[in-house]
């Protein structure tokens, strides 16, 4: 069980962002072929692919905060003092935390508005809304979930003394 959870943990958001990616790819591919070729067009279509761009957005954010791949100015970082580094990297955590807390806050008056409303896909009778937009609190939970995880990983490393992260993998290179 513990191999799976671990397992989930380092592929969740590459998993829904591929497929997001795809759904929105294909839906965007049908209605140029059926645009150009047949001339008509599913309308729902197009404002299922949107949706699906929020998907990828919320969870691409997630996993680069994951990677720590956004917004971490590791170039600038790496030329402070060692303290001076532990302590950008709780602002860092703070920061992501307190901004998700009102981004899920906000999200989920948003999301009852649209279910309070009955608010479907336009061009659908049964599609609703909202279940697009709860990628919002879902995304933002992720991001917490991964700033607390990169924050267990530096007071780990402040206590052993060893060098903090401050970039992804591939920046470091």
């Amino acid at each position: 069980m513990k191999k799976a959870i671990l397992w989930l943990d380092d592929n969740i958001e590459p998993i829904l962002m591929n497929v997001a990616y795809v759904v929105m790819a294909a839906l965007v591919f049908e209605q140029v072929v059926l645009r150009f070729l047949f001339k008509t067009q599913i309308a729902w279509s197009s404002g299922v692919a949107i949706y699906m761009f929020i998907w990828v957005t919320w969870l691409g954010a997630s996993y680069n905060v994951r990677k720590r791949a956004h917004l971490t100015f590791g170039e600038i970082r790496s030329q402070l003092p060692y303290l001076a580094q532990f302590l950008c990297l709780i602002v860092d955590a703070l920061l992501w935390i307190s901004l998700a807390a009102v981004v899920i806050y906000y999200a989920f008056d948003q999301i009852e508005l649209l279910q309070m409303n009955f608010a479907f896909v336009p061009g659908t009778s049964n599609i609703m809304q909202w279940w697009f937009y709860m990628i919002m609190p879902v995304g933002w939970g992720l991001i917490v979930l991964r700033a607390l995880q990169n924050l267990w990983q530096d007071v780990a490393a402040f206590r052993k003394r060893e060098p903090f992260q401050l970039g992804s993998p591939s920046m470091a290179e």
